[in-house]
């Protein structure tokens, strides 16, 4: 069975051959560790070689407009610097960060999808048209906020200045939403997934409360999610860190995948997510990337897979993968016993 339709049919929960594997948030630098340690030609070579079914593509649409500066430092298309994301997005030099009016939120220059080039978006997918092809689009609408503004600043805004808030989150949706419709119109029905990348938990808890989330993000995302929707490709919502209480409202607006399952956050229990959502979305990842791949044993890894097949395949829709991207510090065979396990066990089951 290839790579595409494997993908396809768990999320379908259709009969596979195995369960399907994926990677998604580990860094290309990461990725060739591992193709290094195999011996591999090539980051593609490796993929097959250990299996992995999804082909994520990086950046679909490239940034083709003019240099972009904020007091004296270059800065990227949205007009923030380096030092602000180096900085852990509380920097004193987001460019929005004394915003207090619409009128200000205005009168900032806003990035355009026509400064993006997708010439070369068809060719790529076609060079992987084996693996399901996920979009690449990453919007992380709440991170661009934070960046744009300051992560306290950010968050004060919500109760303090709702409708500068409101007009910042809208502004930051709308040039998603584009961007999101070309690299599907350029992707001429090619695309599987398109997944979106908003982190709205931390180890312990939500970074913000549910109602907050319902009243400025989940209207935000759902107009995201219609445009997938329109062109019937699955959409992936990736949000670390404990976010059981927000997982029915994901699904009540269209997720089909929820990454990257980070088992060891506050209430993210494997039982209590199938139980509770497995009939509903498809799980992808979930092996732990704090303590069992670092650390192993490799049984250990063996065992927490057919735990993770078991449990979060149980009604039909999982995807493999670790809990976040492979980190350095995960030793490179225990990312191969890990895949190995998936691909012993799961052949041997229904799922």
């Amino acid at each position: 069975m290839k790579s595409k339709e494997r993908v396809l049919r768990a999320i379908n929960r259709q009969d596979t051959d195995r369960v399907p594997f994926g990677i998604f948030g580990t860094s290309t630098e990461n990725e060739e560790r591992i193709k290094r340690y195999i011996g591999a030609r090539t980051i593609e070579d490796m993929y097959r070689e250990i299996g992995i079914d999804i082909w994520y593509i990086q950046s679909p649409l490239k940034y083709v407009g003019e240099k972009r500066y904020y007091q004296g430092e270059e800065a990227d298309f949205w007009g923030i610097p380096d030092s602000v994301y180096k900085d852990g997005d509380s920097s004193m030099r987001c460019p929005l960060r004394d915003v207090s009016s619409i009128d200000e939120v205005e009168s900032y220059k806003w990035p355009s999808v026509d400064d993006f080039d997708g010439s070369l978006l068809e060719k790529e997918i076609d060079e992987h048209s084996d693996f399901a092809i996920l979009g690449g689009v990453w919007a992380p609408i709440f991170h661009n906020v934070t960046w744009l503004c300051g992560f306290e600043n950010t968050l004060a805004n919500l109760i303090l200045q709702p409708e500068v808030s409101e007009a910042i989150i809208r502004r930051v949706t709308d040039f998603w939403v584009d961007y999101t419709r070309k690299t599907l119109e350029l992707g001429k029905g090619k695309i599987d997934i398109i997944e979106n990348c908003n982190d709205f938990g931390a180890q312990n808890g939500l970074i913000m409360s549910p109602g907050l989330f319902r009243k400025f993000f989940k209207p935000a995302l759902k107009r995201l999610y219609d445009v997938i929707k329109e062109y019937d490709v699955k959409v992936m919502q990736h949000c670390c860190g404990s976010i059981l209480p927000i997982i029915p409202d994901f699904i009540e607006i269209g997720v089909d995948i929820i990454n990257p399952v980070q088992v060891s956050a506050a209430g993210m229990d494997m039982e209590v997510l199938a139980k509770n959502f497995g009939d509903k979305i498809t799980f992808y990842g979930g092996i732990d990337t704090q303590h069992v791949l670092p650390e192993g044993p490799i049984e250990r890894i063996r065992e927490e897979t057919r735990k993770a097949i078991d449990i979060l395949g149980e009604k039909g829709g999982y995807i493999l993968g670790p809990s976040q991207g492979l980190e350095p510090d995960i030793p490179v065979e225990h990312i191969l016993a890990m895949f190995d396990e998936g691909k012993k066990y799961s052949g041997k089951c229904n799922c």
